[in-house]
């Protein structure tokens, strides 16, 4: 016997209905945001690519207010749009609903950084829609799917392919390879999620480190004959990968140190034991 369903507040119903909206998930330490502006410029330009009418400046005083009574914690963003009649057209639904909600600190061995992490090559692909691509919206059902196939205590990521058989992203980070001292990730620009983290590596760290940085198409046999591969997000930072499935990859402490001086700095230690 189940029990009887919620109702779902009629301001979610697009959300619910339709993943008619993005999210965030921003990581706050002893009251800093760290990546905030990245995080604010992508949802600006999220909901101005999806025609979402949103005070920015409303939705940034609801976050701060959250922050400041959690000091620490990832505080996830949820924005969709709202009103209008039942049924897709987007638009008689001139409204928008915003949720900001505080979890718990995560808190990861350091191991992770030290021996590097395991990824598991999902069977699940990355369908290709341009219109979407990049943008971190609230239909997931493909890492939702690919994340289920990891097997428990084996890996620690899932490493998902696009349609053609491309390296696109994991299911919860985006991934870079060193390559004749470059660094390489795959372009965004049919699937995948444009990433907070990525894009703070891409614009700044890069240039401390100091190496170039490009996008492009890459398969899985590249990854594997890579000098070194990492997968990042805006939560846990950066991993170096010490497998793929059953073949062994090098770990290289000599890019990802570099990195982590950077993001120590930003306070990341603090989640690491």
């Amino acid at each position: 016997m189940h029990a009887a369903a919620a109702t779902v507040p009629s301001c979610w119903d697009r959300a619910v209905s339709y993943g008619d909206g993005v999210f965030e998930s921003v990581l706050v330490i002893e009251g800093i945001a760290p990546l905030w502006a990245f995080h604010r410029l992508r949802l600006q330009k999220s909901i101005q690519r999806l025609g979402i009418h949103c005070d920015i400046a409303e939705l940034e005083k609801s976050f701060w207010l959250q922050a400041q009574q959690n000091s620490s914690a990832v505080i996830k963003i949820i924005l969709a749009r709202s009103g209008g009649a039942r049924g897709y057209d987007a638009r008689p639904a001139q409204d928008y609903t915003v949720q900001v909600k505080a979890y718990p600190l995560p808190h990861f061995s350091s191991g992770r950084i030290m021996e590097g992490v395991r990824l598991h090559v999902c069977q699940q692909r990355l369908s290709h829609n341009p219109a979407i691509a990049g943008m971190k919206h609230l239909n997931r059902l493909e890492q939702v799917i690919a994340a289920s196939e990891r097997p428990p205590g084996w890996a620690d990521e899932g490493l998902m392919l696009d349609i053609t058989g491309a390296v696109i992203e994991c299911t919860s980070s985006n991934i870079f390879i060193l390559r004749e001292n470059i660094l390489v990730t795959p372009r965004l620009d049919h699937c995948g999620v444009d990433g907070v983290m990525r894009a703070v590596i891409m614009e700044s760290i890069a240039a401390d480190i100091p190496l170039p940085v490009q996008e492009a198409r890459l398969t899985l046999a590249e990854i594997f004959a890579a000098d070194a591969v990492f997968i990042c997000n805006s939560v846990f930072g950066v991993w170096p990968v010490c497998s793929i499935g059953v073949s062994q990859i090098k770990v290289q402490h000599a890019i990802t140190g570099k990195i982590w001086q950077r993001l120590n700095a930003m306070g990341y230690a603090r989640i690491y034991g």
